[in-house]
């Protein structure tokens, strides 16, 4: 499972001088165009594009072998390769995602890391609580993982049914020890719920189970944990992998969609009153070479190219010819929207790409634009 120290490595990477060879390889085996490995010929297309593209650098052709070498002891156990390989460095990122990612090799100053970026994105990490009377289990979900953590089981007396006769007083007893169990129990799972997510890096929490169980679970949260708390979820506490991974999913994207949306929302009220916000590439390129964007917000699937200063770090709209700042030619920047983001994340920014209706809401403005700080 990726984790928050895997990104700080790339983001370490795409800050380092020199240039990075970044993979993002479809080795999904559910895909029989990947089977017995199939993918390495992928790989070596990709590759060869590349170098085409790449004629007289020396420095990518000798990092190619490494990278096709590196591939080859790879265990296609998800979907998708990343891996990132700084040849002056000597380091090698990589790690096989249970997503989908759309495949490309790319060369370049800094690992490109705007797949990863727009999957983190649209995938926070979720801590799940699947609980009945009896048992709890705690999990993670992250990236099309799920990571589980503990399994509970307390020792509940089962509740009695229909009292016979000659058990009709000892029947309230028998409930209220019934009663008793399963309300330590939910105290228990509560406790440990507080101890193991307060080591994890959970952004969201999600309360499963049986209805009446689940809500007095909720009840019991202490309160740095309600403000994560987002749904409560019938579902059986036996539920497997793919079932606790397709609800997590819905309950992600909705949340997601609405929160988008509400961004875009503010952004434009923003615009409209000349405020704290920018719209349109050329605006948005200031404010990112300045340091001022608090949040980049652009097209989900948006292509932009533009410049490059290489000793002043400016970027530059596709009509600049020239750096503002020094006046020397620019490089041409043919993933403009991916140095964008980390130019923002370098700074401690953010970055949203938005879908659905939170992008037709924007498209009416701009492709690209930016929430500025305060």
């Amino acid at each position: 499972m990726i984790r928050h120290r895997d990104i700080e490595q790339l983001q370490e990477l795409s800050q380092a001088p020199g240039k990075t060879l970044t993979l993002y390889l479809d080795v999904d085996q559910t895909n029989a165009a990947n089977r017995r490995r199939q993918f390495e010929t992928h790989l070596k297309d990709l590759l060869r594009q590349l170098r085409a593209a790449n004629p007289d650098d020396e420095e990518l052709a000798a990092v190619i072998p490494e990278v096709e070498e590196i591939v080859k002891r790879v265990e296609p156990t998800g979907r998708t390769l990343v891996l990132a390989r700084h040849r002056g460095l000597g380091v090698t990122f990589r790690k096989v995602l249970r997503i989908p990612l759309p495949s490309g090799a790319y060369w370049g100053v800094g690992a490109f890391l705007r797949p990863l970026v727009e999957a983190l994105d649209e995938h926070e990490r979720f801590g799940i609580v699947i609980v009945d009377q009896k048992r709890a289990r705690l999990a993670t979900v992250f990236l099309g993982e799920v990571e589980e953590h503990r399994d509970l089981i307390s020792a509940v007396p089962p509740r009695p049914d229909a009292p016979t006769s000659d058990k009709l007083r000892s029947q309230p007893r028998m409930e209220r020890r019934h009663d008793e169990s399963v309300s330590n129990h939910v105290r228990m799972v509560a406790s440990e719920m507080a101890r193991i997510l307060d080591q994890l890096e959970v952004d969201r929490l999600i309360i499963a189970g049986s209805v009446e169980v689940a809500s007095e679970l909720a009840r019991q949260l202490p309160k740095r944990l309600r403000g994560k708390l987002v749904e409560l979820l019938p579902l059986p506490v036996t539920a497997s992998t793919e079932e606790i991974l397709a609800r997590t999913a819905e309950v992600q994207a909705r949340l997601e969609r609405a929160e988008e949306l509400q961004v875009v929302r503010d952004l434009l009220k923003e615009v409209r009153k000349g405020g704290r916000a920018v719209a349109g590439l050329s605006a948005t390129l200031d404010a990112v070479n300045q340091g001022r964007v608090w949040k980049l917000v652009y097209l989900h699937g948006l292509k932009l190219e533009g410049g490059s200063c290489a000793d002043c770090q400016v970027l530059v709209p596709p009509a600049d010819q020239r750096c503002p700042l020094c006046g020397k030619a620019v490089a041409r920047e043919e993933h403009l929207v991916d140095r964008m983001s980390r130019a923002v994340l370098e700074r401690g920014g953010h970055v949203e790409m938005v879908d659905g209706p939170a992008a037709e809401a924007l498209r009416q403005v701009a492709e690209v634009a930016a929430i500025l700080r305060s």
